[in-house]
């Protein structure tokens, strides 16, 4: 078995949630595939390099904010998208992100802070709509995510070679 099923998993698990939520459930479910999207992915570590046991902390720590955001509700959504965002994209440059769900997490992070900035009505004409902003932002740090991992050759783990 490698890491594929488990981001594909979390990509159309977490799309479900997303596209089948209640309306006035939105941000709530969101923030629902964003644990589901993080749970598959340290599963996808597991697969590829063994369990991860320096990442335990880490997992706990991003389960716990996940689990305030849920009760902050679109406040705590729209913080945790914002950080999710930031994380990704540190990470993601800085390391290079071989894969699947190192590009997953961060939309649905986005969608997240879509949600959120919709529901408390953060919006502006132009470039600040809801969407609009986050999806430039998506965009740009794919293409530089995509350039640095193949930049650092980190591309070989899926193509059956180590990295």
């Amino acid at each position: 078995m490698d890491a594929l099923p488990a981001g594909t998993l979390a990509a159309t698990g977490g799309a479900a949630l997303i596209g089948f939520a209640p309306p006035r459930r939105r941000i709530a479910f969101t923030i629902l595939a964003t644990l589901w999207g993080l749970t598959c992915m340290e599963a996808e570590y597991w697969v590829a390099r063994g369990f991860p046991q320096d990442e335990a902390p880490f997992f706990i720590a991003t389960v716990l904010m996940t689990s305030a955001a849920l009760v902050l509700g679109k406040r705590g959504g729209f913080a945790l998208g914002m950080m999710g965002l930031a994380f990704f994209a540190y990470v993601n440059i800085r390391y290079g992100a071989p894969y699947l769900l190192d590009y997953v997490l961060p939309a649905f992070y986005a969608v997240l802070v879509v949600w959120s900035r919709r529901e408390m009505n953060w919006s502006a004409s132009a470039m600040l709509r809801p969407g609009r902003l986050e999806a430039s932002w998506v965009v740009i740090v794919h293409a530089i995510t995509l350039w640095r991992t193949t930049e650092l050759g980190k591309w070989g783990w899926i193509l059956g070679r180590p990295w």
